[in-house]
């Protein structure tokens, strides 16, 4: 008898340590917020799809065994129902982007790409890797007294990305959330390569959009 109510238990704490996470680092406003840095450094996503219209409504693919209408597994279901406080966590804020700090970072960042880092994505020298860095993925696509200025230009690139991930955790008060958001920033990064760029997958292994 007291197995099955140990399991439970068991079973329930690992799915509010799964809330917990959810509670406190805002996933889908880290990426939001990562979107409006990138644009404002290197354009605004022109292959974006437009906005669906607002009565549009989701196709309905029935519910899989274990699972609810809303696709999320029936436990967490369960789960959110006997936590009503996490649905209330889950709404999304809008982080801030900001600060004097966090905008002479994207000005540095701007004149950076434009200046060199596009023309290095473009002909494929750099890349954006998996971790939310840039990196020379072929220095023989920089002509040889160009190589020194281009390696100056990604080690500037990458202190000012380390700084920005951090000073944006630290301005939304949370300095805890800086490898968050670090990793909300690699994902958007590489989303935004435009094609033919090349960046790195999962493994570190390069490949080209």
């Amino acid at each position: 008898m007291r197995k099955p109510v140990f399991l439970l238990a068991l079973a329930l704490a690992l799915l509010a340590g799964c809330v917990t996470i959810n509670v406190y680092f805002p996933a889908a406003a880290a990426q939001q917020a990562a979107d409006k840095v990138i644009s404002n450094i290197i354009g605004p996503d022109s292959s974006a799809p437009p906005p669906a219209s607002s009565g549009a409504q989701p196709a309905s693919s029935g519910a899989d065994a274990g699972h609810g209408a809303r696709g999320e597994p029936l436990a967490m279901r369960i789960l959110d129902a006997l936590v009503p406080a996490a649905n209330a966590a889950e709404a999304q804020p809008d982080l801030t982007v900001h600060t004097p700090q966090i905008d002479a970072i994207q000005a540095r960042m701007r004149a950076r790409f434009h200046s060199i880092l596009e023309g290095l994505l473009d002909s494929g020298a750099i890349g954006f890797t998996h971790n939310g860095d840039v990196a020379i993925r072929d220095a023989a696509k920089i002509a040889l007294p160009e190589r020194a200025q281009a390696q100056q230009a990604v080690a500037a690139e990458n202190a000012d990305r380390a700084e920005l991930y951090k000073q944006i955790a630290a301005a939304n008060g949370h300095p805890e959330w800086a490898s968050r958001m670090r990793e909300a920033f690699a994902k958007q990064w590489i989303d935004r390569a435009r094609a033919g760029w090349y960046y790195q997958d999962a493994s570190g292994n390069w490949q080209r959009k």
